[in-house]
Order: structure tokens, then sequence, then C-alpha cells
């Protein structure tokens, strides 16, 4: 919890930026000025001083930015003339690239239309204005997203490892076999084995709802309630899983690694932990839409930042419950067939 809410984050902010001034006017000084007051995004760097030190700087990735001041550029400004500004972005990372890029153009924009700006181009144009305002999460940081979104990996990955080695281990060790002559049904090994993980489980999901309150400061505005149900469920048919794979794997060590595989591929893509699924296509959107762990992300995610109630997380709840009876009878007609 604490690597993946202090490690994985979408912020894009101290962006290390050198400015090429090639004008060195009272100018374009103001207009360099913008981008170094705004320290909680850029970060100055030593200026350039020629074309290949910027590319050379770039490329060595000490920079993400490089803003460049033409010649003349306060002249042509005073003449009313509209003089242009260069700005070179950093695109190896599309996502981080372009985020830069309207950072860039809202520091422009900014000092373009401040009325108190000495480069200000007057009032605007046209009388109406945007203000763009973010739902749930205003001051958009990816804090409130990743923190809610990791007991969902965490809850489908370590469950189903310990369910799928416990009934492996059953069968390297041989005593597997005292249960095929003991009247126990195979459901009701099967169970017995699958609920000291559920309890260990909602041990953890009660860890870290605290940890998610206390160190990163993201409360549950929605049902706690609701969302412990929806918990419940998950950790058994995440058991579940690990169950269904102990009855095709024969070793501990190939049960541990198909279990990860299985569960954290399709969690990292298919699950909206990177992307929405609504934009997936073909056989990923397929995927995405049967694999549990996409409506727990929605209920944790959503009860967490959105205040999501118990109506909209009841159908969340409503597919982790119509999971479960088909993963336990896949389950115990696979352990039929291995006894036979």
């Amino acid at each position: 919890m604490l690597v993946f809410g202090f490690g994985i984050t979408s912020d894009v902010e101290h962006v290390r930026y050198a400015s090429f001034d090639l004008d060195h006017s009272p100018e374009s000084r103001t207009y360099l000025e913008q981008f170094a007051g705004s320290q909680r995004y850029f970060t100055l760097t030593p200026p350039i001083r020629s074309a290949e030190e910027a590319l050379e700087r770039l490329q060595s990735n000490n920079i993400s930015l490089v803003v460049e001041v033409p010649p003349d550029f306060g002249r042509d400004f005073r003449r009313g003339s509209s003089p242009d500004i260069s700005v070179a972005v950093d695109g190896a990372d599309p996502y981080r690239g372009e985020t830069i890029a309207q950072y860039a153009k809202g520091v422009h924009d900014t000092l373009m239309n401040d009325p108190a700006s000495e480069l200000s181009s007057g009032p605007d144009k046209y009388t109406a204005k945007l203000q763009t305002r973010f739902m749930y999460n205003p001051t958009f940081e990816s804090i409130y997203s990743i923190v809610p979104s990791v007991p969902s990996l965490l809850l489908v990955l370590i469950p189903a490892v310990l369910m799928a080695v416990s009934v492996v281990r059953e069968k390297e060790l041989g005593s597997i076999i005292n249960f095929y002559v003991t009247p126990t049904g195979r459901l009701e090994y099967l169970m017995g084995k699958q609920l000291p993980y559920i309890v260990i489980g909602m041990m953890n999901y009660f860890i870290l709802v605290v940890m998610a309150l206390v160190i990163f400061g993201v409360p549950i505005k929605g049902s706690f309630l609701m969302l412990t149900m929806c918990t419940l469920l998950y950790l058994i048919v995440t058991t579940s899983i690990g169950m269904l794979i102990s009855t095709f794997t024969s070793s501990q060590v190939a049960a541990v690694f198909v279990t990860a595989i299985l569960t954290i591929l399709p969690t990292t893509q298919f699950s909206g932990l990177l992307q929405p699924v609504s934009t997936l296509e073909g056989r990923a959107r397929f995927i995405g839409s049967i694999w549990p762990t996409t409506y727990y992300m929605h209920a944790s995610v959503g009860a967490y930042t959105k205040g999501l109630g118990p109506g909209l997380l009841m159908q969340d709840i409503i597919f982790l419950a119509c999971c479960i009876p088909v993963l336990l009878t896949v389950s115990v007609v696979n352990m039929r067939k291995q006894e036979k």
C-alpha cells in the first residue's frame, strides 16, 4: 500500500525547464518570469545559450521544456504585432509531454489576459469565458485515484495466491488422500480451506482503510457498510479463483506463478486501473467486462471519491455474488476429475 500509494502517480509537477532568451528585453524577461513564478509546476534550471545546447539537454533528460524567446520580441510587441514564442517539449512520454504543453499554454494565456501584466493584449475578444472545474477531485491529484485502486489489486493477488498454495501443498504432501477417504464433501473441504483466508483478507481490508485515511488522507465519502459487504464478496471471489487454479496445478511454485500472472495481468490491463474499461475494444473489452476486479474497482474508487451509496454499489455486489457459485462449481467438478 505504501509503495503503490507514494510510488505511483500521474501528477506532473516541478517540470525542469530552461529559458532560451534571444531578445534580452524587458518584455522577454517579464514573459519568462511568469514561468519562474509557477513554482509548483515549473523548476527553473540554468539558461540555454544555443540551439545545440537545448537539444543536448533535452536528449540527456536534463530538462523537459525549453522556452525560446525570439529576437526582437519586445520591439515587435511594442509595435502591436504578434511575435511568436517557441516551446520545445520532451515528448518521450506522450501523456507527460501533452500535460507539460498544456501547462505552458496556460502560463502564456494567463500572462496575455492579465490586465496587470505589461504584456496583456487587452480585453478578451469574446465575452464568454470558460472555467475548468474537476468534479470529485477538485485539486486534480492522482493520490485520490491511486489509493482507492490499490486494495483492488492487493485483495485479488494475495488471497488468491494463499488459497492456491494451501490446496496444492496438500497435494505435494499427499495429505489430501486422507480427505478422499473421509465422508467430508468436496465443497465442504474447499470452503473450509477458503474461510481462513477470507478472514485474513478482511483484516487486511480494514488495515488498508485505516492507512488510506491516516497516512494518505483519503476518507471514504460513500457507504462504508456497502463497500465492506462488496469487499467480503470480492474476497470470496478472489479466494475462489485461487481455489480454481489449485485444481489445475500440482506444485506450489507453479501455483504461485500461475496465480500471480492470471490475477495481475487482467487487473492492471483490463479492470480500469490504468484506463477506463469503456475505452477498451474487442477481446480486451470482453475480459474487462467479466473480470471481478473491474466491479470492485468501480465500487472502491466510487465510494472513496464520488461518495457512491448503496443504490449505485448494488450492481457491483450482484455481479460479484453471481461469480461465487460459478467458481465453486467449476472447482468442485475439476477436483472430482482429479480423484478419478
